[in-house]
């Protein structure tokens, strides 16, 4: 197959990295994967040419352009793509109907998230104009699913989900050894620094149980736009000594091996790579209870979750993990289900079948 994905740009993000790791087993696989940003590209997007995997950049500005959608026709003919794939709503419009243009025979969406891309309304009025120009549209998570099918009425038809699926060899080849219950307890966030990803919470929640827990650290890495705020709120509660605020670390099994548990306190999500990232890592989690993480890390087994928004439910959290649990045991088992249901190539394998469905080669 020659399979197209079309992304907004191939900047760091873990929708980004999906669509590289995807195109990495597509070649694997002996297909033919393309990659198309309707923007410009990124750090990925030399990954992905490193690998020999052709990128395109479009330089789309701004604003809705009939243009682009001739330029992506013309493209879509001459790599003779036999599937387009987009992710999530902002792109897919564009997708579908040079998809249509260009005669492409299958056309698959992924929703990464609930929401529509940067909650742009419009998005989501053109992605239902699509649907009848779309074979399938697969959420990353059953949450998101029942959401967008059960309350945003969604054809359950076109549906499916496929859980996210991660490269496990540079987290396997680390040992999983968390620390058994101790007064000293090394959180770790990894995440861009913006309001979604509600690190200025945490680090509230960790202040309010810093004093339960006299040795326990915190080290939020992922830079980002609201990083100095970050380390100013450190500040502020008295805590910079106990707590880093870190920029972005490309090498996320490095980051893992040295926290004894993952921490989570997003207030929106689809199903967060690190998550998946953390389980591999052999960590235990603790989460806010949002999107599919429940799905992937269940609770008490694996992980301790509360409801998202709240500093004092999350530190509540964080302290039930780091007294009352095994965090050896968890670790480990969170490593096996990691190990067993969450590799990239699983993930790739329900990927082909729903191209597949969509060819009409089943």
């Amino acid at each position: 197959m020659r399979i197209v994905q079309l992304v907004e740009t191939l900047e760091t993000g873990g929708l980004e990295r999906i669509a590289v790791d995807l195109a990495l087993a597509q070649k694997r696989a002996g297909h033919s994967p393309m990659l198309y940003c309707m923007f410009t590209g990124g750090p990925l997007a030399d990954d992905a040419r490193t690998a020999g995997i052709p990128v395109t950049e479009f330089h789309k500005k701004q604003g809705f352009s009939v243009k682009m959608l001739f330029r992506l026709a013309r493209q879509l003919r001459r790599d003779a793509a036999d599937v387009v794939h987009t992710h999530n709503p902002g792109v897919h419009h564009y997708g579908a109907i040079s998809a249509w243009m260009a005669r492409v025979p299958a056309v698959v969406n992924t929703r990464h998230g609930p929401a529509t891309s940067f909650g742009r309304a419009y998005q989501e009025r053109y992605f239902r104009a699509v649907m009848p120009l779309t074979d399938r549209v697969v959420f990353v998570c059953e949450d998101s699913r029942r959401y967008l099918v059960e309350q945003r009425g969604l054809v359950s038809g076109k549906s499916a989900v496929i859980l996210n699926g991660i490269e496990l060899g540079g987290f396997l080849e680390k040992p999983a050894a968390p620390m058994s219950a101790s007064p000293r307890v090394r959180f770790g966030a990894v995440g861009r620094m913006v309001p979604v990803k509600a690190h200025s919470i945490l680090i509230d929640a960790f202040a309010q149980l810093s004093g339960k827990l006299p040795n326990a650290e915190l080290r939020i890495v992922g830079g980002g736009p609201l990083a100095d705020e970050l380390k100013e709120q450190a500040r502020k509660v008295g805590l910079d000594d106990r707590i880093r605020i870190e920029g972005l670390n490309h090498h996320i099994a490095d980051v893992l091996q040295e926290l004894d548990i993952f921490v989570l306190s997003s207030t929106s999500e689809g199903l967060p790579l690190v998550i998946l990232e953390a389980m591999a890592a052999g960590l235990p989690v603790v989460s806010t209870r949002i999107g599919g993480v429940s799905e992937v890390a269940p609770e008490g087994d694996v992980s301790v979750l509360c409801r998202p928004g709240s500093a004092s439910d999350l530190a509540e959290a964080m302290y039930r993990a780091a007294t009352s649990c095994d965090l050896a045991v968890m670790g480990n088992k969170a490593r096996e289900i990691a190990i067993a249901k969450f590799s990239l190539d699983q993930m790739w394998r329900s990927y082909q079948a729903v191209y597949a469905e969509a060819l009409g080669r089943n």
